[in-house]
């Protein structure tokens, strides 16, 4: 390899780093500003929404490893294991955080009763759906994680399920994290 080719190839390595990096910088400013919101759940908005967002980019960088898991290809197995994890418990974060801040959407003159009076197809459609939902994701990675820390190497068929297991939570995570979204531009919790 010529040295041409080496510093071409360490440069792009760099700019991508870099691009991700301050992808995910400006990501995180977004929930991060719920903590200075001018309200008594900024606490909860700000957790909630620092979780939501971790989940959902570590559930992202998850489903780039799981379609080698899918099409069998080599994968570097302890290096999945501990992004499972980390996604296992991100999820549980945001599934925890988002059951914490869930009280102010229920309480008396909430974000919910607001929708039910404006919107209530919205209420009454997506958010019943999207309740139940936002959990599903921290079971599928919790079992996605430990079928790959129980088996060794991965034999064909369970790389498979873990690799669908991963993109079923993610399509479930991406879908509770867009109905949040709407939430928040409706009413903020």
């Amino acid at each position: 390899m010529s040295t041409g080719v080496f510093l071409h190839d360490h440069f792009g390595k760099i700019m991508i780093r870099s691009q991700i990096g301050i992808a995910a910088t400006l990501l995180l400013l977004l929930p991060a500003a719920n903590f200075f919101y001018p309200t008594e759940y900024s606490l909860k908005a700000g957790i909630h929404g620092v979780s939501a967002i971790l989940s959902i980019v570590v559930g992202t960088y998850l489903t780039h490893r799981a379609i080698p898991l899918i099409k069998d290809m080599p994968v570097h197995l302890e290096s999945l294991r501990r992004w499972l994890l980390a996604a296992t418990l991100l999820n549980l974060a945001g599934a925890i955080s988002g059951n914490w801040i869930y009280m102010r959407y229920r309480g008396q003159n909430g974000p919910r009763d607001w929708i039910l009076e404006q919107v209530p197809f919205f209420h009454n459609v997506l958010m019943e759906f999207k309740e139940f939902v936002s959990l599903f994701p921290f079971p599928l990675m919790l079992s996605a994680a430990a079928i790959s820390y129980y088996y060794g190497p991965l034999r064909r068929d369970i790389a498979r399920f873990v690799g669908i297991t991963i993109l079923l939570s993610w399509s479930f995570l991406l879908f509770g994290f867009v109905a949040g979204l709407i939430l928040t531009k409706l009413r903020f919790v």
